[in-house]
């Protein structure tokens, strides 16, 4: 025999009394507060008024550009198309994004590996090795030029796909990231993988990859914007515009006589949409990356 219960309805009186509670009200605001809220204005006022003025400027008429408006009456989209004329942006963005995640990919990869490698397989030298890759973040990108050209060309990649992303496989801060991030994780969940009869590849990409994925999908952001922003090695690397990046396409721009300011604005802003785009969809993910990643 079952026995069914109805929930109780709360009485008028009971609801009556709920309704003329006093509601608690908001502390309020320190002085501390106050002068937090005041910094974080300001910082956003001085980083996002470049980029603001960048976008206006883009998109004012050749004749306006010169006056220097904060508030325009009109707008117009000449700019991005005289910038997509006189520079081939649309086979460079291909090249960018292709770059972009060659480059992330393979960093993720070799980072992940030898993080793995540094943290949960016990061997001899894993101290050594680890500080030998920190070691390697002092090293001046400028110095190591030449030995990269050297060896690209040597390849035949020299004005490729391949040849702008090869020297940037791995790095050393994804590494070291992905390492600090595991040694946060419990040893006794690896341990057990290897119980049931996990390989370390299975370890990796099943158990270790998917409880960091926090400080994984922060790795991944860095690697993707520097993949992005770079310009000195596309240059260097590449002699046909079309298998340039995009961030080569604006020193073009910038190189020709008959572009007008608004023009170069206006390719500046095409280059900048994609990471503003990824900062912002990503900065949760960045920052909660970061702030879970401390050493042991």
């Amino acid at each position: 025999m079952t026995v069914t219960t109805t929930p109780t309805r709360p009485t008028v009186t009971e609801a009556t009394a709920a309704a003329r509670r006093p509601r608690r009200s908001r502390p309020p605001l320190r002085a501390r507060d106050m002068v937090r809220w005041f910094w974080l204005v300001a910082l956003t006022v001085v980083i996002g008024f470049p980029v603001y003025v960048t976008l206006l400027t883009g998109l004012l008429p050749p004749q306006d550009v010169a006056h220097g408006t904060l508030l325009p009456t009109r707008l117009t989209l000449d700019n991005f198309r005289e910038a997509l004329r006189n520079v081939p942006f649309g086979q460079q963005y291909v090249v960018s994004v292709l770059v972009t995640a060659l480059q992330t990919g393979g960093q993720l990869l070799t980072s992940s590996l030898a993080a793995y490698a540094l943290v949960f397989p016990r061997w001899r030298g894993r101290a050594v090795a680890f500080a030998v890759i920190v070691a390697t973040l002092a090293i001046p990108g400028e110095s190591l030029v030449i030995p990269n050209y050297e060896l690209v060309t040597g390849l035949g990649l020299r004005d490729s796909l391949l040849g702008i992303t090869l020297p940037f496989l791995a790095a050393g801060y994804p590494v070291f990231l992905l390492r600090q991030a595991f040694l946060t994780l419990p040893r006794e969940v690896w341990e057990a993988a290897r119980l049931d009869g996990c390989g370390d590849l299975r370890c990796l990409f099943l158990v270790v990859l998917p409880m960091a994925r926090p400080q994984v999908t922060a790795a991944t952001l860095w690697s993707a914007l520097a993949a992005w922003n770079g310009y000195f090695w596309p240059l260097l690397i590449t002699d046909s515009p079309d298998r340039r990046t995009v961030q080569v396409g604006i020193s073009q721009l910038v190189n020709a006589e008959s572009t007008s300011p608004g023009v170069i604005y206006a390719g500046t802003t095409l280059v900048l949409l994609p990471t503003l785009l990824l900062v912002i969809v990503g900065q949760r993910f960045l920052l909660r990356g970061l702030a879970r990643t401390s050493p042991r």
